[in-house]
């Protein structure tokens, strides 16, 4: 009995020993940085400034299809500058065109235009130039809506289609949106409550969010469409 208390009480004592003899350091409190930074960039422009900031040209030196110089130049050709640069209008929601939604078969220069041509070296301005200022406007009305829909709260359930107001009035100016369960935002999808003229030519949203200091805009490459736009004159 008393061999097994010596040889623990040595034990102790050799542990006690080993512990005292460690010379660690206490780790040092880490501040956490997270890597998204949270902030939204553009709160502090208009859409407009926002636009005019999305033209630049690839390494090509060509248009880039995820640009906006085509919206740029729709907007100016419209007269339409103030409708996206007015910061008193704070609950609105831009659809904003990249110019894929302009180049290509059905797409905005052949519904202004009445042709889907561009000519080489043919700037965004000089085609605008050619449209029909009237359909133009009504391509932009109707993506222009009258309430601030962000994909959360507004958008809150799911796979629910919610109905507003564009800048057209009646019920030719009605849209619909519908989040999915992974955030992604359909417009005019079936089984949205609009005819099939508006549910044949539905878009989903490219890129979510931009948060402006006169409303927030989504991206999208395909306009959409209540009732069919009148042709070009």
């Amino acid at each position: 009995y008393f061999k097994n208390l010596i040889r623990k009480t040595l034990f102790l004592l050799g542990l006690l020993g080993l512990l005292a003899s460690c010379d660690l350091k206490l780790q040092e409190d880490i501040e956490f940085v997270p890597e998204a930074d949270l902030v939204d960039p553009y709160d502090n422009v208009t859409a407009w400034e926002f636009i005019q900031s999305q033209i630049q040209l690839n390494e090509e030196g060509l248009i880039d299809g995820e640009q906006l110089n085509y919206m740029k130049a729709a907007i100016e050709r419209a007269g339409m500058v103030e409708e996206y640069n007015n910061s008193s209008l704070q609950e609105r929601t831009y659809l904003l065109l990249n110019n894929n939604a302009f180049i290509g078969a059905g797409d905005i220069i052949q519904l202004v235009t009445g042709s889907e041509m561009v000519e080489e070296g043919e700037t965004p301005e000089e085609v605008m130039a050619r449209a029909d200022v009237d359909v133009l406007k009504l391509i932009l009305q109707y993506h222009i809506i009258t309430s601030y829909i962000a994909q959360v709260p507004t958008l809150f359930e799911f796979d629910v289609n919610y109905t507003f107001q564009t800048l057209i009035p009646g019920e030719d100016g009605t849209i619909a949106l519908r989040r999915d369960n992974r955030y992604r935002i359909d417009i005019n999808r079936s089984p949205a409550p609009l005819p099939s003229s508006a549910t044949s030519q539905w878009e989903r949203v490219r890129l979510h969010n931009y948060v402006f200091n006169n409303g927030i805009g989504h991206i999208i490459a395909d306009p959409v469409r209540n009732q069919p736009y009148p042709d070009p004159q």
